[in-house]
């Protein structure tokens, strides 16, 4: 890692996501002690501020790193095992069993190497569910390569035919999960903070949800993070076990509110979608994978013209294969173009916001991350123009959205450390985890 105290960073053009959505040509920023205290153009941060370090940027957009609201790391090693399958069948035949078979080693370099993905493409910040088991490990993972991440344990306590997942009863889930809370929440200068994973109604029971609730209201800035409404067999089986559909369940439970985020979010009725404004209840959109595992299309415009916050999520290599956030901006607009027949639904603009500022605001953190203001984390990304992917360039926003990738990223920072530079992690040892993950498949082959 790169621990840089004063730093200018310059770039071409600089997409701020700021109140204002400023472009500045010709940008730079002073960053000091990890904190954006200038933002403007070159010639003016240079008039104002002197520094030990200036990182040039020719030929770069510079812009907040990407907030991804919704991602499995701990899945990274069964990338390309659960292929074509439905979501209850690729839950129970491939990635609930492979969980289970991790061993603590395993949980972290699956981890590790899922991290890494992300901040080698451009996410400086992740809503991350691990496993039921050797949870620590994940976190220990977000730590040392240096993502900013709400993060922690998978909470289940009730089988519903996943035989092979790790099973506990709801005091042991709530009883661990709490000293990890006090071990890990908050930590980091910040970076880390810890979240409640309900992995979703079929395995928690009404007792387990019940206590997760109350654990989120005893702690300060403690969200609950889960799916919902993902397909409509899972919605059928919510019904068949609660009672009643999924939405108006999640209420009955007192579960939904600002401090809770919901994967997914397709099927629901006119009553439940007044539910999640009414709760203020958080929404993440993960199109790559509702299109993998054919769940259907989240209605994300019908969200925002009521006033629900919804970000962009990934989710885990299973479904999705990357962990590439510019895939899924790009997927989710055309995604609302086809699903409305509005060839201006989601524009470039916005989408870029649901990936960066409203992405911040989904998980509560828009007011240190996700856009570049003074005062605000220093957590940014240099995007490469110079490829044949960037010829001819004409807007920077939408070069982002429909021709970028995050295999043109150059440079993430996090926290004014810089975490990867020019094909080079700086915290962690990657071929390493490269051979890790070679054992593990050779192990899942045997």
């Amino acid at each position: 890692m790169v621990k840089l105290k004063d730093t200018i960073l310059e770039a071409d053009t600089l997409v701020t996501c700021d109140p204002s959505n400023r472009v500045i040509k010709d940008a730079a920023i002073f960053i000091s002690n990890g904190i954006i205290q200038g933002v403007g153009t070159k010639k003016e941060i240079n008039q104002d501020y002197s520094a030990s370090k200036i990182i040039e940027g020719s030929n770069k957009i510079l812009l907040p790193g990407l907030v991804n609201t919704h991602s499995h790391s701990i899945q990274t090693f069964l990338r390309g095992k659960a292929d074509d399958y439905a979501l209850l069948d690729w839950l129970k035949k491939v990635v609930l069993p492979g969980e289970a078979r991790f061993t603590s080693e395993e949980v972290y370099n699956s981890s590790l190497l899922g991290f890494a993905e992300m901040i080698r493409t451009g996410t400086t910040t992740t809503n991350d569910m691990l496993t039921t088991h050797d949870s620590i490990k994940g976190i220990k993972a977000a730590k040392e390569i240096g993502i900013r991440a709400r993060i922690g344990k998978m909470l289940m306590d009730y089988n519903n035919d996943f035989a092979e997942i790790v099973r506990e009863d709801a005091e042991t889930v709530i009883e661990s999960t709490r000293k990890q809370i006090d071990e890990y929440h908050q930590t980091q200068n910040g970076r880390i903070k810890y979240t409640l994973n309900a992995r979703f109604l079929l395995s928690c029971s009404p007792k387990l949800m019940k206590m997760i609730v109350e654990t989120r209201d005893e702690y300060d800035d403690l969200m609950i993070h889960s799916h919902a409404s993902e397909s409509q067999a899972e919605c059928d089986a919510v019904v068949k076990m609660y009672g009643e559909s999924y939405f108006r369940s999640l209420k009955k439970l007192n579960a939904l509110g600002p401090e809770t985020i919901l994967a997914h979010g397709i099927w629901l009725d006119d009553e439940e979608y007044e539910i999640v404004k009414q709760t203020e209840t958080r929404i993440t959109h993960n199109p790559s994978s509702n299109c993998k595992l054919a769940s259907g299309i989240c209605d994300v415009l019908r969200y925002q013209d009521m006033g629900v916050i919804v970000g962009i999520g990934t989710d885990g290599p299973p479904c999705n294969n990357n962990f590439d956030m510019f895939h899924d901006m790009r997927l989710a607009t055309f995604l609302q173009k086809v699903k409305h027949l509005d060839e201006l639904a989601l524009p470039a603009e916005k989408v870029l916001k649901m990936a960066t500022i409203e992405g911040a605001q989904a998980i509560n953190w828009e007011n240190e991350i996700g856009s570049v203001e003074v005062g605000k984390k220093a957590d940014l990304i240099l995007v490469d123009t110079n490829e044949v992917n960037s010829y001819p360039f004409y807007n920077p926003i939408s070069h982002l959205i429909y021709s970028a990738s995050g295999k043109d990223v150059t440079m993430t920072m996090i926290d004014g450390k810089i975490v990867y530079q020019d094909g080079n992690y700086l915290t962690i040892d990657i071929e390493k985890v490269k051979r890790a993950a070679v054992k593990y498949q050779k192990k899942w082959n045997e």
